[in-house]
């Protein structure tokens, strides 16, 4: 699928390839449909937020619970995070469509 960016990423992150393979399958799957958004996504999360294996799976699982989500919203939303993971998870429900 997408062997080159979870190699490269894992390298900057410490998060395993098959690891970042099934989160970027699970969140795109679950709510958003949009792979390179949810790349973009956890790329943020990972690089800027610091997001380590268990977090990001907490991340992907919240993501999951609060569908329909508006992943467009939630990727601009994480970016305004700047670093900081409790507004990376505020950025979920912000962005989610049932509120």
């Amino acid at each position: 699928m997408s062997g080159k960016w979870s190699k490269k990423l894992s390298a900057q992150c410490n998060i395993h390839p098959s690891v970042l393979e099934d989160m970027l399958k699970e969140l795109s799957s679950s709510c958003s449909g949009d792979t390179e958004i949810s790349k973009q996504i956890i790329e943020e999360l990972t690089t800027s937020c610091g997001f380590n294996e268990s977090d990001l799976r907490k991340f992907v699982q919240e993501v999951a619970n609060n569908c329909p989500i508006d992943v467009k919203n939630l990727q601009k939303e994480i970016i305004k995070a700047q670093g900081n993971k409790e507004s990376a998870y505020q950025a979920i429900y912000k962005s989610s469509m049932m509120r």
